[in-house]
C-alpha cells in the first residue's frame, strides 16, 4: 500500500550540504551519536541496515525488535499522546502474541498489527522480505486494483504487463473466484483480519496485499533453485457472464513514476502525475508551463499514493503568484526539525509558497480518488484551501503524514513512524478524514464497463462554466 508522504529522500540533498557543513565541527561518527546534533536521528537512518540473522528469528531478537518498536513510538512518534491510545496497555495485549508467534512471517505480521492500533497508515514494521524487495524495487503483484462496486468486487484497473492482462482481464468485469472460494467471502475476510489504517477509504486497500501475498506463495517456492508453482486461481466474470478462469502469477511489475501532458479536444489542459518522484520534478513543472495559454488545468492525481512532500511544495507554488500561507507543520516538541544543533531547519513549521512570476494562471481542477494519498492530498488540502483549485472526485485516502525514513529493526524487519502531521490554513486536519472534494462524483460497474470517465467529465464541465 503507497500510502506515505516520505521526507528523508527530499531531504538527502539538504542534509549532505549540513554534513559537510558538520565536519568542521567535529567527525561524523560522534555527530551521529548526538541527539543535540540530530534529534530526529535522520543520519542514524541513513545506514544500509545489517543484514538479518538466518530464520528462525532467536527469541532474545524477537524481544529486541519488539522493544525497538515500542520504544521508537513511545519516545518519537509526531503526537505525545500516540492519538489517545494507551500504548503501554497495547504492548501488554500483544506481547505474549508477537514473542509467541509460529512463524516468522506471522511475528512480523503480528508486530505491524501492534503498530495499528495507533490507526496510522504511515507508522508500521515492514518484515525483512518486504524490506528487501523495497531495495531492489521490485514487489511481486497480480497487478489488479480492485473495489467493492454495486455489490460486486469490479476490477477497477489492470497493469498492461500483467497475466491477468494477458489473460484477458479488463476494468469493468467482476471477480467471481479466488483460490476456489468465493471472491467477496474471500475479500471481506482478508478486511477483517487487517490491522488499522488512517481512515476507511485507506482500508480499502488492505485486501490487495493479502491478495498478493497469497499469489507470491502460489507462485514460487522457497528456494530459487525448485520450480515455480502453478499460480493463483482465479475466476473473472464478464458483464455478460460469460467467465475468464486463470491461473495467475505475482510477478515484479514495473511501477516506474511517470507525468503526462496534453491540451483535451475541450482546450483544457491536462497534466496527470502518478507519483511525487523527484526525479519527475523538472519534467512536471515544465508540463505545466507548456500549457500556459489553456485557459483552465486539470491536475490528475488519482491513484498517485504520493511521495516527496519536497516536490508536492514544488508543484503547489507552480500555481500560486503571490507569497501564500499554506498550513502548519505539526511535530511532538513544536519545533522544526533540524540538523546540526538546530543550525540547519530541514523542516519549518510554517508552509507556505513564495509565489513565481510565471505561475500558471487559469482556473484549476485538481482529480483525486480513495486512493490519492499523502503528498497527493498535501496538494489537493492546499490548493482548495487557498481557494485556488477545486477539487473533483471522492474523498481522498485520509493518509497525510511524514517520516523521516525507515529505522533499521533487529531481526532484518523496518520501521516507518510518522514524526510531522500537518494541518490547512484553515486549521483542518486531513490525516484520518481525507480531502473533500468540492464536487464529488462516484464510481460506478456501469461507467467502468463503458470507460466513462465521469470524474473527467464533470471537472471539464466546472472549469468551462
Amino acid at each position: 500500500m503507497t500510502t506515505r508522504l516520505l521526507v528523508a529522500n527530499s531531504l538527502r540533498r539538504r542534509v549532505a550540504l549540513a554534513v559537510s557543513s558538520a565536519l568542521a565541527l567535529a567527525t561524523t561518527a560522534t555527530l551521529t551519536g548526538c541527539a543535540s546534533f540530530d534529534p530526529h536521528n535522520v543520519l542514524g537512518r541513513m545506514a544500509k541496515p545489517a543484514d538479518p540473522p538466518p530464520a528462525p528469528l532467536p527469541a532474545s531478537t524477537r524481544a529486541a525488535a519488539l522493544d525497538a518498536v515500542w520504544t521508537t513510538i513511545n519516545e518519537r512518534y509526531y503526537r505525545a499522546d500516540l492519538n489517545g491510545v494507551d500504548w503501554r496497555a497495547a504492548r501488554e495485549r500483544w506481547q505474549a502474541k508477537i514473542l509467541g508467534a509460529p512463524t516468522d512471517d506471522e511475528f512480523w505480521k503480528l508486530l505491524d498489527k501492534m503498530t495499528g492500533e495507533l490507526a496510522d497508515s504511515h507508522t508500521r514494521v515492514e518484515s525483512p522480505s518486504v524490506v528487501e524487495r523495497q531495495r531492489l524495487m521490485r514487489t511481486p503483484s497480480l497487478g489488479l486494483n480492485l473495489r467493492l462496486l454495486d455489490g460486486r468486487l469490479a476490477v477497477m484497473s489492470v497493469h498492461p504487463e500483467s497475466e491477468a492482462w494477458w489473460a484477458g482481464v479488463r476494468p469493468g468485469m467482476t471477480v467471481a473466484q479466488i483460490d476456489g472460494q468465493d471472491a467477496l467471502t474471500q475479500w471481506r475476510g482478508w478486511a477483517g483480519d487487517a490491522r488499522k489504517v488512517s481512515s476507511p477509504q485507506a482500508a480499502l486497500r488492505l485486501p490487495h496485499r493479502a491478495l498478493n501475498e497469497l499469489a507470491v506463495t502460489r507462485s514460487y517456492r522457497k528456494h530459487a533453485t525448485l520450480p515455480t508453482l502453478d499460480g493463483l486461481a482465479v475466476s473473472f466474470e464478464r458483464d455478460d457472464g460469460t467467465r475468464i478462469d486463470t491461473q495467475l502469477k505475482a510477478w515484479g511489475l514495473s511501477t516506474a513514476p511517470s507525468v503526462s501532458h496534453r491540451t483535451l479536444p475541450s482546450g483544457i489542459g491536462y497534466v496527470r502525475l502518478t507519483s511525487f518522484s523527484e526525479a519527475l520534478k523538472a519534467p512536471l513543472l515544465a508540463a505545466i508551463t507548456s500549457l500556459k495559454d489553456t485557459p483552465a488545468l486539470i491536475l490528475d492525481l488519482r491513484g498517485n499514493g504520493g511521495g516527496s512532500g519536497d516536490m508536492a511544495n514544488a508543484l503547489v507554488g507552480a500555481f500560486l503568484k503571490q507569497k501564500t500561507a499554506l498550513g502548519d507543520v505539526v511535530t511532538r516538541t513544536a519545533k522544526p526539525v533540524t540538523l546540526g544543533f538546530g543550525a540547519y531547519k530541514m523542516i519549518e513549521l510554517k508552509r507556505e509558497a513564495p509565489g513565481r512570476a510565471d505561475a500558471y494562471a487559469g482556473k484549476l481542477a485538481i482529480l483525486i480518488d480513495h486512493d490519492s494519498a499523502s503528498a497527493s492530498e498535501l496538494t489537493a488540502a492546499a490548493l482548495q484551501s487557498v481557494g485556488r483549485a477545486t477539487v473533483v472526485g471522492e474523498v481522498s485516502c485520509g493518509c497525510l503524514l511524514g517520516f523521516l525514513g525507515y529505522a533499521a529493526l533487529p531481526g532484518g524487519g523496518a520501521l516507518a513512524y510518522s514524526e510531522i502531521g500537518f494541518r490547512t490554513v484553515k486549521g483542518d486536519v486531513i490525516e484520518g478524514r481525507g480531502v473533500l472534494p468540492d464536487l464529488a462524483v462516484t464510481r460506478s460497474l456501469s461507467d467502468l464497463r463503458l470507460a466513462r470517465d465521469r470524474v473527467l467529465e464533470q471537472a471539464q464541465a466546472a472549469l468551462l462554466q
